[in-house]
């Protein structure tokens, strides 16, 4: 949509908007200073009150990847001067590191029967990339739907994510963490906004979920996905069968850490498509568009490729993706017990990953005691994937191999279903398409030389995911979501080097990275419409000389936009070259040059279920 088309289109839905809901003030009439130096992420709105905060834990050591006992634990308990419900609650987290370039992807979680998995309830997935212009890392998100946790005191803990073990986690390298909740009570001008009753966790150690709630009216799955492979940079099978070097090469892009027994190549082979499917039951009941996120290494050798000092979207706040299971409502309510199944799918296949976790976030009917209904219709179930290619042309001149690659893959499915409420029959129906265009080109300049040659590859890929919900009691309409994610995502990649004496050599590499997380939405509820947009980009490039252990060509830029129709406008911007911002900017293009954000936005791009919208 065009930027005027969108403006009347603001306009439009802005006159709709309940008048009340800007009682939501302001995060603030002045600047705020940006959350990090080196990045351009919003903070979470403030509301225009006092809150509570809850201390949470300070510089704790945040563990390692499949250490359970290196997890530190903490204690959470509500606040005692602010009893919920609340109005608005914050988590914010403070990630410090050493200032030596490494990573750390933490995810922080509250649980029950202590140290039990099966009861980890995922609240925000960050990773802080250190290095010596920024140490320490602020990273935070809106937890208000999440109310139904915090209602009383449970355990919780923050364990590193990151399941490659080549960064240096012991010593005085270990990532450590501090962190606290921030509470907004609720007053008649800001109350509190409907959320979810039960927030139940789904895990990979535990699918099955105990007997739920016998009165769910509306189920929502939050999916956390990522795949720290490089699947968007997959050869087709019969390329790498003809030509093994495209996959056993150690100078493609991969950061596979070689194990005993392993190779040392860093390419792959298949479908270059990953998405995110959900059953229950054995049941296709819902998917999530997987985003391409980038480790900070596009080669093993190549570290830190072009994200220093700068990170790519969601580098830092691992969004989750919000799945409506609405329509399997009442078979969620009948007392049984379900398994609930994430997994990654490509085009024949389907996987688990290093790292997913979800949750169901559950609304009861208070005036039931038992919600029947059923599923009415359900076209992703038995639908396979449609793939197709368009091009796949492969030639040599003298040592060079080049290949040209084009493949769609697109996925469109309904599913419906109804309940019957105290307050009548609901019908929910929910349309889902999902597309992903790719188009590569490859090189191979010495395609049968392992000891000496030159990779190179140029991908593109756009992915787009557009998604209608209607909920209506007969001719009523109780709410219409209509939102769009898009993905887009290019790399210019180039390598020289090989495998002399089977040890492997890198010696330049080159990158450029262009990605984005777009997203636009406008919802309609009875009390009015609200809709909003986000605009999140990243484009760096780097050469390394690995021979001479220097690097050209650094720079990048990195901007984060956000607008909705109550006014909000938040747009941050910066620039560098090497590892000194060039620029930071703030506000430029809004209203008297200054962000302002209204307290129930989510500029971050966070899943919200409008329940301040009432």
């Amino acid at each position: 949509m065009s930027k005027r088309k969108w403006s009347r289109y603001l306009s439009k839905v802005g006159a709709a908007t309940l008048a009340a809901t800007m009682a939501f003030a302001f995060a603030s009439h002045a600047q705020a200073p940006p959350m990090n130096r080196l990045s351009v992420e919003p903070r979470v709105p403030r509301l225009g009150i006092v809150p509570c905060v809850v201390e949470l834990f300070q510089d704790v050591n945040t563990g390692y990847f499949a250490e359970p006992m290196f997890e530190p634990e903490f204690e959470y308990a509500p606040p005692p001067g602010c009893p919920g419900p609340w109005a608005k609650v914050i988590f914010s987290i403070d990630l410090r590191g050493p200032g030596t370039t490494n990573i750390a992807n933490v995810t922080f979680s509250l649980g029950d029967e202590r140290r039990d998995d099966r009861f980890a309830t995922t609240l925000l997935t960050a990773g802080a990339q250190y290095n010596a212009a920024q140490q320490s890392w602020r990273v935070e998100r809106d937890i208000t739907e999440y109310q139904a946790l915090l209602r009383q005191a449970r355990p919780g803990f923050a364990r590193v994510t990151d399941p490659y073990f080549r960064d240096p986690y012991w010593g005085d390298d270990i990532p450590r963490a501090s962190g606290r909740m921030i509470f907004y009570p609720a007053t008649p001008a800001q109350p509190t906004p409907e959320v979810p009753d039960a927030v139940v966790p789904v895990t990979q150690t535990a699918s099955t979920v105990d007997p739920l709630p016998h009165n769910i009216e509306r189920a929502y799955l939050d999916v956390y996905g990522q795949l720290t492979n490089f699947w968007f940079s997959c050869v087709p099978v019969n390329a790498a069968t003809s030509w093994p070097l495209l996959v056993n090469t150690p100078l493609a892009m991969g950061d596979h850490v070689q194990q005993a027994g392993d190779g040392t190549g860093q390419g792959c082979a298949g479908s270059n498509y990953r998405d995110v499917i959900v059953r229950i039951d054995g049941i296709a009941v819902g998917t999530a568009p997987l985003y391409p996120w980038l480790n900070s290494d596009l080669n093993l050798r190549f570290q830190r490729s072009v994200d220093v000092p700068v990170p790519t979207p969601q580098s830092i706040n691992l969004m989750p993706f919000r799945i409506d299971l609405t329509p399997y409502a009442a078979l969620l309510s009948n007392g049984a017990a379900h398994a609930i199944e994430i997994r990654y799918a490509g085009v024949d296949d389907t996987l688990r990953g290093a790292f997913d976790d979800a949750h169901l976030l559950l609304y009861l009917d208070k005036g039931s005691t038992q919600i029947t209904g059923g599923v009415t219709r359900n076209t992703l179930e038995g639908t396979p994937l449609e793939a197709t290619t368009t091009r796949n042309d492969w030639t040599i001149n003298g040592i060079q191999l080049t290949g040209d690659v084009d493949r769609q893959y697109h996925r469109q499915y309904e599913v419906s279903g109804y309940v019957n409420t105290s307050r009548g029959r609901v019908d929910t129906t929910i349309k889902q398409e999902q597309s992903l265009t790719s188009t590569q080109w490859v090189s191979l300049l010495g395609y049968n030389a392992p000891a000496d040659h030159d990779y190179a590859q140029i991908v593109q890929i756009t992915s787009i995911t557009d998604r209608t919900t209607l909920r209506q009691r007969g001719a009523t309409v109780l709410a219409y979501d209509s939102i769009r994610h898009h993905y887009p995502l290019r790399i210019i990649y180039t390598a020289s080097g090989g495998t002399p004496d089977v040890v492997p050599v890198l010696k330049r590499a080159s990158a450029y990275v262009e990605q984005g997380h777009h997203q636009q939405g406008s919802h309609t509820r009875p009390a009015g419409a609200y809709a909003d947009r986000l605009y999140a980009n990243f484009v760096g490039s780097r050469t390394f000389d690995a021979m001479l252990g220097t690097y050209s060509g650094w720079k990048g830029a990195r901007s984060h936009y956000f607008y909705d129709n109550a006014g909000s406008c938040f747009r941050e911007r910066v620039t560098w070259t090497r590892e000194d911002l060039t620029s930071h900017t703030q506000g430029e293009g809004c209203p008297d040059g200054i962000n302002r954000v209204r307290g129930f936005a989510h500029p971050d791009g966070s899943p919200d279920d409008l329940g301040w919208l009432r």
